[in-house]
C-alpha cells in the first residue's frame, strides 16, 4: 500500500476510534432561498391583511355608522329609552327584592320611595340601609386590623411561633442551604439574561436614535414602540426579532441578512399575523364590512330592520316582565301584610272572649254570694219568731 493511501487510512481510523465524523462543507444557498421566500410571502400577507384591516376601520364602519343613524334614529332612540327603562326596573326590582326577604313590612315605602326617584332622576343614588350598616362595619375592621397591626407585640408572638415550628418540624438548616444554592443560580442566571437584555435594548435605542437612523418617522416611532414593549415584558427574543426587522429596513429583504435573521423575521411575521388574522376574521362578520364599496344593499338593510324589530320585541317583553314582577311583589307583599293584621286582630278578639269567659264565672259567684247573704238576712227573723213561739 503506497505511504499516501496508507496514512489517509490511518486518519480515518484515528477518526473513527474518537467517535467523530469529517467535517461537511454544505451549501446554505438552498436554505437561504427557501428562508427568504417565507419571509416575502408572509410580509405580503400581512401588509394585505394590514391593509385590509385599517380599510374597514376607517372608511367601512363609519360609512356604515352614518348611515345606520341618518335612516334608524327613530327606531334607535325607541330602543335606547327602552333600554334605560329596563336597566332602571332592574335596579327597583332587586332593592324590592332583597327588602322583601330582609324586612318586608318596610317594602311599600320603598317601593314608593324608589318610584318617587325614577320619576326625579335620584334612582341610582340610591342605597339601601342595610349596605350602608356593611359600609360602616367594614370600616370599623378596618380600623381593628390597623390596631392589630400597630401592636407592639406582634413581632414577639411571630418569633414564639418560629420557636415552636423549629422545636417540632427542626430548624431545616440542610434544606435552607440548598434553598439558597438554588436561588443563587436562578439570581445568576435572571442577572446574565437582564445583562444580555439591556444591552440588546441600549443597541436598539441608540439605533433607532433620529441622529443615527435613516429610517421614516412613521417607521421608526413603530419600531420604538416594539422594543419598548420587549423590553418591559422581559422577551428577549423579540428585542432580537426587532433588530432583524431594523436590518431588513435598512438593507432591504435579501440573502444577506443570513439565515438566523430571515429566520427571526419569518417569527416576526407569524407573530404579527396570527392576531391580525383573529381580527380579520371577525371584521368580515361585521355588517358594515365592505360597507364604503357595496353601500346599504337589500341584504344589509334587511338585516338591520329585523335586528332592531326583534330587540325592540325583547326590550318591551322584559319590560313588562320586570313591571309585573315589581307589582307581584308589592301585591304579595301587601297580602301578606292584611293576613297578618287581620291574624292579629283574631288573636286580640280571641284574648278578648278569653277575658270576658273568665271574668262571667267570678260575676256569677258574686252574684250568688250575694243571693246567699239574702236569704240569711231574711230567714233570720223567721227563726227569731220560732224561737220565740218555743
Amino acid at each position: 500500500m503506497p505511504k499516501a493511501q496508507k496514512g489517509s487510512a490511518v486518519r480515518r481510523r484515528r477518526v473513527q476510534d474518537l467517535g467523530c465524523t469529517a467535517l461537511m462543507v454544505v451549501d446554505q444557498l438552498p436554505f437561504l432561498r427557501q428562508a427568504l421566500s417565507t419571509c416575502k410571502r408572509l410580509r405580503n400577507e400581512l401588509h394585505k391583511k394590514q391593509a385590509l384591516l385599517a380599510d374597514f376601520e376607517e372608511h367601512d364602519r363609519s360609512a356604515f355608522q352614518q348611515w345606520y343613524n341618518r335612516t334608524q334614529g327613530k327606531k334607535l332612540t325607541q330602543n335606547r329609552e327602552l333600554r334605560e327603562e329596563v336597566e332602571a326596573y332592574q335596579f327597583i326590582l332587586h332593592h324590592l327584592s332583597r327588602c322583601a326577604c330582609e324586612s318586608f313590612r318596610d317594602l311599600p315605602a320603598l317601593y314608593e320611595e324608589l318610584f318617587e326617584r325614577k320619576q326625579n332622576g335620584s334612582l341610582y343614588t340610591y342605597v339601601s340601609p342595610l349596605a350602608q350598616e356593611a359600609a360602616r362595619e367594614h370600616e370599623d375592621e378596618d380600623d381593628d386590623w390597623d390596631d392589630v397591626f400597630e401592636d407592639d407585640d406582634w413581632d414577639e408572638e411571630d418569633e414564639d411561633l418560629r420557636d415552636v415550628y423549629d422545636r417540632i418540624f427542626g430548624s431545616g438548616a440542610a434544606d435552607q442551604d440548598d434553598f439558597a444554592e438554588d436561588t443563587r443560580v436562578e439570581s445568576a442566571k435572571k442577572a446574565d439574561r437582564d445583562m444580555r437584555l439591556k444591552t440588546c435594548y441600549r443597541a436598539l435605542a441608540k439605533r433607532l436614535h433620529p441622529d443615527h437612523s435613516e429610517l421614516e418617522e412613521s417607521i421608526r416611532e413603530k419600531r420604538w414602540y416594539e422594543i419598548q414593549d420587549a423590553y418591559q415584558n422581559g422577551d428577549y427574543e423579540g428585542l432580537l426579532r426587532v433588530e432583524a426587522i431594523c436590518d431588513m429596513d435598512e438593507t432591504g429583504l435579501s440573502v444577506e441578512l443570513g439565515l438566523a435573521r430571515l429566520r427571526d423575521l419569518a417569527v416576526y411575521h407569524k407573530s404579527h399575523l396570527l392576531p391580525l388574522r383573529n381580527a380579520l376574521r371577525a371584521a368580515k362578520q361585521d355588517i358594515a364590512f365592505g360597507f364604503s364599496k357595496k353601500g346599504p344593499t337589500a341584504q344589509i338593510k334587511k338585516r338591520v330592520t329585523a335586528e332592531l324589530r326583534e330587540e325592540n320585541f325583547d326590550l318591551k317583553e322584559m319590560l313588562e316582565y320586570l313591571v309585573d314582577s315589581a307589582k307581584g311583589i308589592r301585591a304579595h307583599v301587601d297580602a301578606q301584610i292584611r293576613e297578618l293584621a287581620i291574624q292579629s286582630e283574631r288573636a286580640k278578639r280571641r284574648t278578648e272572649k278569653r277575658q270576658t269567659r273568665r271574668a262571667k264565672p267570678a260575676k256569677r259567684q258574686g252574684n250568688a254570694q250575694k243571693t246567699s247573704t239574702n236569704s240569711r238576712k231574711s230567714t233570720g227573723p223567721l227563726d227569731d219568731r220560732q224561737m220565740r213561739f218555743f
